[in-house]
């Protein structure tokens, strides 16, 4: 028969085992692997895919620590899966550009999440398999924007949808997304049009700037 010493950790071993995606430093390593396996392991210039609107699919689990008292994932927890699946698109997009400008310049450049607003519309149970379908979807002189829909395994109804907007910077200067695709090798008067409309599909839910000088 088992101590009270093994079954408790045998029981801590399970625990962290069915909750593997909350364990210290795991959202680190999830966040880096992309970093990783795009600029490291996958660099190869040749390999990039030329579409800059295309969807990228990370999928995902909620384990009972994500989750609320409501029995289903925490509002929180659905941006700590956003900077994943966000970084894994961004990334393989402009990979090209990050690799050319550290090799020109000898620094990297890097992408500042400046906001993000979310519409939740259904709920995700514990252990629930879900995914996040992500993809560019315009920009404009400073800005690129992002957007972001969860969907459960086997259905296409969102149970919410973000946008995100992204600044790319070297050292204190701003690269505008134009020049940043042009660097890539995937702008033209077509993509730039289509961005365009892609903006005005988001015009006004990023536009929260207005609202800092509010008295509360």
């Amino acid at each position: 028969m088992w101590s009270l010493s093994t079954l408790f950790s045998v029981l801590s071993v399970v625990f962290w085992v069915v909750n593997a995606k909350n364990i210290p430093f795991a959202w680190h390593a999830r966040f880096y692997r992309s970093l990783v396996y795009y600029l490291w392991i996958h660099r190869n210039p040749a390999a990039i895919e030329a579409d800059v609107f295309r969807t990228k699919v990370w999928t995902s689990r909620s384990p009972a620590m994500e989750c609320d008292m409501n029995g289903h994932k925490s509002n929180s927890t659905y941006f700590s899966d956003l900077d994943i699946a966000r970084t894994d698109l961004m990334v393989d997009v402009f990979k090209k550009m990050l690799l050319n400008t550290k090799k020109e310049k000898g620094i990297w450049p890097y992408l500042p999440l400046g906001a993000v607003v979310s519409i939740f519309r259904r709920e995700i149970k514990p252990y629930a398999k879900y995914c996040i379908k992500s993809k560019i979807i315009g920009w404009d002189e400073k800005w690129i924007f992002v957007v972001s829909r969860f969907e459960l395994a086997g259905s296409t109804k969102a149970c919410a949808i973000s946008i995100s907007k992204y600044v790319f910077k070297l050292g204190r200067q701003t690269i505008a997304p134009r020049d940043a695709l042009k660097e890539c090798g995937i702008w033209s008067p077509e993509v730039e049009n289509k961005g365009r409309d892609g903006r005005k599909k988001v015009e006004g839910l990023m536009e929260l700037d207005q609202l800092e000088d509010e008295e509360f």
